[in-house]
């Protein structure tokens, strides 16, 4: 009996030094000192992070307009900067996360590293200030519709696609028949809509008419900050420096967000469908929507 009471006494002992030590710790970690949050937006853009088997190179707009959250509402941090190396993504998510930017009430800065590009491009647009790299890509303010047709393969291999539908737009760009003329204008009036939208959100963003650049082509950096798409060329020492001139503060701490991910995330992800998309293209994920149909930039 008296061995099991020193055993109880023991383990609550370690109970109360453990709570102890986290809680001291905790205290001793709190930093009150002004801080700019780093978010980065890597990959392609989606609403649910869908991405190729094994690849997890995708930027959530889920968990950045989290990010997005979380910082706006730390009283320590004066600013945010979002590290952009995308080619674009789904409309509706690169708009979530513009509209997440645009809501903030503190500064933001985009920093376009390699590429950031359509969908990356129109997140950079909302923030107060984008500074690029010289040889960075940025712009491509476009849409593409684009699937692969197999009705000629499938023809010369005796496969027949049997059609059975309740409507006549059910399989609207399946890549087992060609698209009829009227099936054209359908998908190409979405492209427009959607092609709208994005000019309109970037000249509001900007605060200027580029629509006269929206013809889908990319510039690099140095072209760029001349025809208005950035405001300045520089690294991530530049954007620092602008975020505390923009925020008013002589020093700060960089605070990183990141998502951690998982193979079993991934395998998940790479089952889920593919929308519409603004982007650059496909890259290295089998990216699909409903019919097979995707639109890129």
């Amino acid at each position: 009996m008296a061995r099991f009471k020193f055993i109880k006494m023991v383990l609550i002992l370690g109970i109360l030094f453990l709570f102890s030590y986290l809680l001291a710790s905790n205290f001793n970690t709190i930093d009150f000192s002004d801080k700019i949050a780093v978010i980065p937006v890597k990959g392609e853009i989606s609403s649910n992070g869908e991405t190729g088997l094994l690849n997890d190179n995708f930027a959530n707009s889920d968990d950045i307009v989290n990010y997005l959250k979380l910082a706006n509402n730390d009283k320590t941090i004066k600013a945010i900067i979002l590290e952009i190396n995308s080619p674009g993504g789904t409309a509706l998510a690169s708009k979530q996360i513009a509209d997440a930017v645009k809501n903030l009430n503190k500064p933001s800065v985009a920093l376009i590293q390699s590429v950031g590009a359509s969908g990356a491009y129109w997140v950079a647009s909302s923030t107060d200030a984008i500074v690029a790299d010289p040889l960075s890509i940025t712009g491509s303010i476009g849409v593409i519709g684009s699937y692969l047709e197999f009705e000629g393969l499938m023809n010369k291999y005796g496969v027949k696609y049997e059609r059975l539908v309740t409507g006549k737009f059910k399989d609207l760009g399946s890549p087992y028949k060609s698209l009829t003329p009227e099936e054209t204008k359908i998908l190409q009036n979405k492209i427009n809509l959607i092609h709208n939208v994005f000019v309109q959100e970037v000249n509001k963003n900007r605060k200027k008419d580029l629509s006269k650049y929206a013809t889908g082509e990319f510039f690099l950096g140095m072209e760029a900050q001349d025809i208005g798409l950035i405001d300045h060329l520089g690294n991530k020492d530049t954007a620092i420096n602008i975020s505390k001139k923009l925020a008013n503060i002589s020093q700060a701490t960089l605070v990183s967000f990141s998502a951690k991910k998982s193979i079993f995330g991934s395998l998940d992800k790479y089952f889920s469908k593919y929308s519409y998309y603004i982007g650059l293209g496909i890259s290295e994920g089998a990216m699909y929507s409903k019919n097979d149909f995707t639109i890129n930039a």
